[in-house]
C-alpha cells in the first residue's frame, strides 16, 4: 500500500511540505493531531522512522462536527480499526505511538519545549483550532515547528493568522496553501 491509496484529503503538495519538515528532524519527537484513515501519517511516519524519531498520533477516532460529512462517515465505522489496518498495510503500525484522546488535552503528555514538530489536522472549528494552537505551542522546542493542514478553511486561517500576528512569527504556506507552519525562535 502507498499513502495515495488511503482515503483522505492530503495532496502531493501537502506531502512534500510535511516531509520536508520531517526530513530535518533526527532523534526527535513528531506529533500528529488528527489522522482520519492515516493518509498523512503514511506519508510522514516512514521518514520519521528512518530518522529515528518518536512519532505520536493523537485522534479521538470519532470526528468533531456531526454536520460534517466526514464526521458522519467516521461515526459509521470503527476509524481506529481503519487507521490501524492502513498503517499495518504500510508496515508502520508497530512504530507508531497511538493515543485516543482530545487533541488539546493530549498536550499534557509532553513537557514544554520537547516537541520538534506538531502537525495540527484535528477539528477545524475555530475554538478547537485555537485550543490546539494554544496547547501545543509551549510544547514546541526552540527551532521546532508548529504546523497544520486546511489553512484554506476560514476558521483555521483566522486562528493561524491571529496567532502569527500576536507572536510576531513568519508564516510559511505550502504550494497550494493547504499546509502552514511557523518555527519557534528564541525569546528575546
Amino acid at each position: 500500500m502507498r499513502w495515495q491509496e488511503i482515503e483522505g484529503w492530503f495532496s502531493q503538495y501537502d506531502v512534500d511540505f510535511v516531509v520536508a519538515v520531517c526530513e530535518g528532524i533526527h532523534e526527535g519527537i513528531v506529533v500528529e493531531l488528527g489522522c482520519y484513515a492515516g493518509k498523512s501519517t503514511a506519508a510522514m511516519a516512514p521518514v520519521c522512522k528512518k530518522n529515528v524519531n518518536n512519532y505520536c498520533v493523537i485522534d479521538n477516532f470519532w470526528g468533531t462536527d456531526p454536520k460534517d460529512p466526514a464526521t458522519r462517515n467516521q461515526r459509521k465505522r470503527n476509524m481506529r480499526e481503519v487507521f490501524e489496518n492502513n498503517m499495518r498495510a504500510m508496515n508502520i503500525l508497530d512504530y507508531l505511538e497511538i493515543h485516543k484522546l482530545d487533541s488539546a488535552a493530549s498536550s499534557q503528555l509532553f513537557v514544554d519545549g520537547e516537541v520538534d514538530f506538531c502537525f495540527i489536522d484535528a477539528s477545524h472549528a475555530k475554538e478547537d483550532v485555537r485550543r490546539d494552537v494554544d496547547a501545543w505551542w509551549p510544547k514546541i522546542k526552540v527551532g521546532g515547528t508548529l504546523g497544520g493542514h486546511d489553512y484554506q478553511w476560514q476558521e483555521v486561517r483566522e486562528v493561524v493568522n491571529a496567532f502569527v500576528k500576536t507572536n510576531q512569527l513568519k508564516l510559511v504556506l505550502g504550494k497550494d496553501k493547504q499546509c502552514w507552519k511557523v518555527v519557534k525562535k528564541e525569546q528575546k
